[in-house]
């Protein structure tokens, strides 16, 4: 099944402590110095949200948000566009841009290591609900290609492929474990995946 708009979202390690204002003038920060790929276009702050996309790095292929939906904070990428001729190869891409952001992230000395995000589970979500509609048919349909994209991002590792169950109307949420996995280690292994 070949789905463009989709999401990926890994959480944060617990006792992350991070100033959600530090992310504005960061993000702001990188798109002056190019420090992504990509056309990075704006920052966008929806802190007001209730369990929302929290500060938001908006570029042309990727939305990136500090997101605290599900009541857990952690890095959550959408895509928009982007390469890839399979869906697996979608989700490497994807998999590989947010592991990028989120090394970069790790690493920024304004945060002082407050940060630390989980690389071994990662939840995928379609933005295609009419495509991809939150029924069992639709999971047992993209589980192949989550599993051919696992086998590249997690080599050698098992891992556990399940649907989370949430609301009918949310969007249709698989869940992919790995067990541990630093997000350095994981940008070491999408980089060079094909």
């Amino acid at each position: 099944m070949n789905i463009d708009r989709f999401c990926v979202k890994f959480f944060a390690r617990p006792g992350a402590e991070v100033d959600d204002a530090l992310f504005i003038d960061i993000f702001h920060e990188w798109i002056r110095h190019k420090k992504l790929g990509g056309i990075l276009l704006d920052v966008a702050d929806y802190r007001h949200v209730p369990e929302g996309p929290g500060i938001m790095l908006i570029t042309h292929e990727i939305n990136f948000a500090m997101d605290y939906s599900e009541g857990r904070f952690g890095l959550l990428a959408q895509r928009k566009r982007g390469y890839g001729d399979s869906q697996p190869e979608r989700i490497l891409e994807l998999i590989r841009a947010t592991a990028a952001f989120g090394t970069l992230l790790e690493e920024e000395p304004r945060l002082e290591g407050g940060l630390r995000l989980e690389g071994g589970t990662f939840h995928y979500m379609s933005n295609d609900r009419l495509a991809q509609p939150n029924d069992e048919p639709s999971f047992v349909a993209l589980k192949p290609d989550l599993e051919a994209a696992a086998s590249l991002i997690y080599p050698g590792r098992p891992v556990s492929i399940s649907r989370l169950e949430n609301d009918p109307r949310d969007r249709l949420t698989a869940v992919v474990e790995a067990g541990v996995v630093d997000m350095v280690t994981l940008l070491e292994i999408v980089a060079v995946a094909a």
